[in-house]
């Protein structure tokens, strides 16, 4: 009878280290998700952020087209270039519109082509 009790009191003591250390994990299960779900929370919030950005940056160029007309051509060669062209849009700047050369020539194209 009384090494029934000391197999059962073994017993029983197993049984509830084996408890503890699964409370341990579980607990431990808890945190890891707790994290994963802030960094998901946080990873959507910084999706919709880049979603933001990107519409800001498809419509900003859409904002800055600038349309001039009457700039000169003399395109003899049939394949003027880009400098060729922006040199011939500041110095329409200048005379048509009567912006400061220096003003006209210190202005930022993107991209200037013709029509």
């Amino acid at each position: 009878m009384k090494s029934l009790c000391v197999a059962l009191d073994s017993r029983i003591k197993t049984v509830e280290d084996r408890m503890l250390k699964l409370q341990d994990v579980t607990e431990g299960v808890d945190i890891a998700i707790a994290q994963v779900t802030s960094r998901v929370e946080h990873m959507e919030k910084e999706r919709t952020d880049f979603r933001d950005d990107l519409s800001y940056l498809k419509a900003q160029p859409m904002r800055n087209n600038h349309i001039f007309t009457g700039v000169s051509e003399n395109n003899t060669t049939e394949n003027e270039t880009p400098e060729v062209m922006e040199k011939k849009l500041r110095e329409h700047l200048h005379s048509a519109l009567t912006i400061q050369k220096e003003v006209a020539d210190t202005m930022k194209f993107e991209r200037v082509h013709r029509t």
